[in-house]
């Protein structure tokens, strides 16, 4: 396996028979949560969350069009760095948070891939642009939604309380 394959494959997740999308987003998931465990500060959570983003964006912009062309298939579901992507995006409300960082973790994963599993709009129309950013930007806009629900819902039981 080359580089380029491992790493769109997030290390081998991608090629999971079973949910490998939600094999890298529960990877994401955890990675957060040891963060977290080691180091609660909210900046080093936010850090970590928007660095992961980045850099699996950047990845996936990089190589996923290469490897879509390659192997003739548009969006392989192998190539699941797109997933770390959007959960990452998701989580960030979660890290940001001052109290129930658990709480809002698994929220935030479970909105997530219920967003990117069934692709309400304007999830949907995203997957019909061309290339890297094609497969990228379904996941990023379904992360930029759960996050969302996840601030407004954060944000009531706030002013609920």
């Amino acid at each position: 396996m080359n580089i380029k394959k491992l790493v769109l494959s997030c290390f081998g997740i991608g090629f999971s028979p079973m949910a490998p999308g939600t094999l890298a987003s529960l990877l994401t998931l955890l990675i957060f949560l040891a963060v977290h465990h080691f180091y609660p500060a909210a900046a080093v959570g936010g850090a970590v969350v928007v660095v992961m983003m980045i850099l699996a964006s950047v990845l996936c912009l990089l190589f996923a069009g290469q490897a879509e062309k390659q192997y003739d298939t548009k969006d392989p579901g192998w190539i699941v760095i797109d997933e770390v992507a959007g959960q990452a995006i998701a989580l960030l409300p979660a890290a940001i948070t001052s109290g129930k960082v658990l709480v809002y973790a698994i929220a935030a994963f479970v909105l997530f891939r219920i967003l990117d599993i069934l692709k309400p709009p304007p999830i949907r129309e995203m997957q019909q642009i061309e290339g890297g950013l094609g497969i990228l930007i379904d996941d990023l806009v379904a992360g930029i939604m759960a996050g969302t629900v996840i601030c407004i819902i954060s944000f009531l039981f706030t002013f609920i309380q």
